[in-house]
């Protein structure tokens, strides 16, 4: 009975519980700036919450699986062979949350913001916590620098966003 316990709730299990709450709070912040964006300029559609959550949280869960659910004593033991596979995964999702239509290219921070975002789960997987949460704040204060400094952003307005808000104006 002792061992069936004791193998149901490893030892290591409060250090991989605090890691994967981190990962998740760090994405859910990153997560949450970007859904004041999107409210902020009437936009329907764009990575949020949820997303920056679920893809923070998943590569951790990656990197959890990779570090401790394949024990080997072997050649083959390399927790980095997910890490690699979590970055080129991301690759993919990024290309599709990017669009163009009408010469310009939207969702650029999306895709960029989700590849940090898993960049910081797999850093919470691996016990980096301090540099994690140190990525997790430059990629909050990134993301959100136009919104605290608005003066510092204000001529480097691109010229469809100018267009988009003469003709908001004009309503």
């Amino acid at each position: 009975m002792f061992a069936t316990i004791v193998a149901f709730f490893p030892a290591e299990l409060p250090e991989i519980l605090l890691r994967l709450i981190l990962a998740f709070l760090a994405g859910a912040v990153m997560g949450w700036e970007r859904e004041r964006f999107i409210k902020d300029v009437n936009r329907q559609r764009g990575a949020g919450f949820r997303t920056y959550s679920l893809v923070c949280f998943g590569s951790c869960l990656f990197g959890l699986a990779s570090i401790y659910g394949f024990s080997s004593n072997g050649v083959n033991h390399d927790p980095g062979r997910v890490a690699a596979q979590v970055v080129t995964g991301m690759g993919f999702l990024g290309a599709g949350a990017i669009i163009k239509s009408n010469g310009s290219v939207k969702g650029l921070t999306t895709a960029a913001g989700m590849w940090v975002a898993s960049a910081i789960g797999l850093m919470f997987s691996a016990g980096m916590y301090v540099s994690a949460t140190v990525a997790s704040l430059f990629a909050y204060l990134i993301l959100d620098l136009h919104k605290l400094f608005p003066k510092l952003f204000h001529a480097s307005k691109h010229p469809q966003e100018e267009d988009s808000l003469e003709e908001e104006g004009d309503n």
